[in-house]
């Protein structure tokens, strides 16, 4: 006799367990007509959603970090280059004054002092904006308690100078050297973390991932829904469905919108970074070393005999400056056809004719004809010293202006690109979402 094994029997009153609710809905997506639709219908809404969802993020970063160009990361390079000229630019007057003595104008006094304010304000703004942490907070730090240093440095130069002293030249070159070896280098840190942050800002606004990710679930919600449309027409015999209509038109809306608005603020941000910051950055280190260079060619008469170092210093900054591949090669370069590339030229060939008449001034200084040398390198007219600089510097200056401008310009074209996109994604999401659902209802409802 066998015994045969009986297989336990549900409780009627029990309820079957998720797992088994699931593979029963599962069955009936397969098998049944309401069941595929059902299921076609959760596809292509979880696909909506998804695609708002990727849009939305894409939209609120690319604006976000558009924003911060125009705000914030663009406005404190242009604080962080101001502060590094004009301290330069003080420098180099400071120096021009002593070597007036008392003849010193007040053109060139006025300069100087409006320089250091200058220094002050942007040193300010990019106090304000550091994180109180970290190498900008360090950087700011060092600036704050040493220009008032170098000031007095400077104005103890004067004093003794003008007391008829000659050891005054000993204090003004401890100034200079102190501008140069811890003032200088911080500001230099700063604008490199400066530009830094706004090549990533520049970055963010390119969209990135992000913007792929929405576009590929566009695409493929649209294809969903074509798909569900065309089933509903086959199998209800109805021509249109209007609710999955107004779902794919929003959808359709919604990406193309999307395409163009953050194409836009892609092209104008590549605009910026290639006909603005790029040539923008060359432009600035070139303006740097030509102040730099002119502080060294007045330092050079100040300290006389002991000015070797200075002059070395010179001719070095001269070839970066003016060489083949040099910074103003760079900038022409970079900044292609146009009026920046023109201001580039007509700096370096002014360069070059500066050259020309330092080595005349250096030629007359060694040849004990000081008085004609100085005479010379501070001359203002078309082939004095200060006139090659100025003409230099105006160059550099429209160049730097003209980038600066295509920079904001661009930079204001991308945020204007996004600003209402956030917005538009949520209520064209919402309104696919709400035309898929009222379409396909009234259609599964005709199953029961």
């Amino acid at each position: 006799m066998s015994v045969t094994a009986e297989r336990p029997v549900p409780d009627a009153g029990s309820s079957p367990s998720w797992r088994a609710r699931a593979a029963d809905l599962a069955e009936l997506g397969r098998t049944t007509r309401v069941g595929q639709l059902a299921r076609a219908t959760l596809v292509a809404l979880l696909l909506v959603v998804l695609t708002g969802v990727l849009a939305l993020v894409a939209a609120l970063r690319t604006g976000a970090a558009a924003d911060d160009v125009v705000t914030r990361s663009g406005p404190l390079t242009a604080s962080a280059q101001e502060l590094y000229r004009a301290l330069s630019d003080a420098d180099t007057s400071a120096g021009q004054g002593f070597l007036l003595g008392a003849d010193e104008p007040a053109a060139l006094r006025l300069r100087y002092q409006t320089d250091l304010a200058a220094a002050g304000r942007a040193l300010a703004v990019l106090g304000s904006a550091s994180t109180g942490t970290g190498a900008d907070a360090t950087a700011v730090t060092t600036l704050a308690q040493g220009i008032p240093a170098y000031t007095g440095l400077v104005e103890t130069a004067r004093a003794v100078d003008r007391q008829g002293l000659t050891y005054g030249s000993a204090y003004l070159r401890e100034a200079s050297s102190f501008l140069r070896t811890d003032l200088l280098p911080a500001a230099q840190q700063i604008y490199d973390l400066q530009s830094a942050a706004l090549a990533d800002a520049q970055d963010g606004v390119e969209g990135g991932v992000w913007a792929v990710l929405a576009l590929v679930a566009g695409i493929a919600a649209l294809v969903a829904l074509r798909r569900l449309h065309r089933r509903i027409a086959h199998t209800t015999r109805r021509r249109r469905t209007p609710g999955v209509v107004l779902a794919g038109g929003a959808l359709a809306l919604l990406v193309v919108w999307g395409v163009l608005a953050l194409g836009l603020s892609a092209l104008s941000t590549a605009t910026a970074r290639d006909d603005g910051t790029a040539p923008n950055r060359e432009l600035v280190a070139a303006r740097f070393a030509v102040l730099q260079s002119r502080s060294d060619e007045i330092l050079t008469l100040v300290a006389r005999s002991t000015g070797g170092s200075y002059e070395q210093d010179y001719v070095r900054r001269s070839i970066v400056l003016y060489g083949w591949q040099g910074l103003l090669d760079r900038a022409r370069t970079a900044a292609g056809d146009g009026a920046v590339a023109d201001d580039a030229t007509t700096a370096q060939d002014a360069g070059r004719r500066g050259i020309v008449v330092h080595e005349l001034v250096r030629t007359l200084d060694v040849s004990g004809q000081y008085d004609q040398a100085v005479a010379l390198a501070l001359s203002a007219g078309a082939d004095g010293g200060q006139g090659a600089v100025t003409e230099v510097l105006d160059a550099l200056d429209r160049g730097v202006a003209g980038t600066a401008d295509t920079t904001a310009r661009s930079a204001s074209t991308a945020r204007a690109a996004t600003v209402l996109l956030p917005l538009g994604v949520v209520v064209l999401t919402l309104v696919a979402a709400g035309g898929l659902v009222a379409g396909v209802w009234p259609r599964l409802q005709e199953y029961r």
